[in-house]
């Protein structure tokens, strides 16, 4: 008889309270106009000032409760929460955001979920806490590697049985891995 099975994961174990409160009632409250901005005003003190997060800031950079140094640049003072907080924490404040939006935009009738006040909050979280949109690349850079393969390997094809239309080949590969990336980018969450 071996171990008794232990829980894999655990809504907690890789965010904090503050986080985990945060993204609860972004879920709870959306397509309530005003909750939501009050709730998107927290999260932007959370990244302006780490109000909730653990860690400390100081002169020589983020400690956090184990006292590693995770930064010394002197831009940490300017956005210290968003120093403090984990990858994990920012992509669960991200994909909490992008729910509540599509909830509050898809609120009949239209525009009683969502306010412009609210696009801009969104706008700039969305900005400081996934800069490189990942959220949006998250599923397309899962499977790239294998679809780049499959394209490399066509192309590489192509270069060994008809040399003459190799550019175009090359060209239309190319703009096949990079085009999905960039319509994902340009379409949003």
């Amino acid at each position: 008889m071996g171990p008794a099975p232990a829980i894999a994961y655990v809504d907690s174990d890789l965010a904090s309270e503050t986080v985990t409160g945060v993204v609860a009632r972004l879920r709870s409250d959306a397509g309530d106009v005003d909750r939501t901005y009050k709730i998107l005003e927290e999260i932007s003190k959370i990244i302006t000032e780490g109000k909730g997060v653990g860690g400390t800031l100081t002169y020589d950079g983020i400690k956090l409760g184990d006292g590693i140094a995770i930064a010394d640049e002197d831009t940490t003072i300017y956005n210290p929460g968003l120093t403090l907080l984990t990858s994990t924490e920012k992509q669960r404040l991200v994909s909490a955001i992008v729910d509540n939006r599509n909830v509050g935009l898809s609120a009949s009738p239209p525009g009683s979920g969502w306010s412009e006040n609210n696009e801009y909050a969104f706008g700039y979280l969305k900005t400081k806490l996934d800069p490189l949109h990942m959220h949006e690349l998250g599923g397309y850079l899962g499977i790239l590697p294998y679809y780049g393969a499959i394209l490399y390997l066509a192309a590489l094809y192509v270069q060994k049985n008809a040399r003459d239309v190799f550019p175009l080949a090359y060209g239309l590969c190319a703009l096949g891995v990079f085009g999905p990336a960039l319509v994902l980018v340009a379409s949003g969450p």
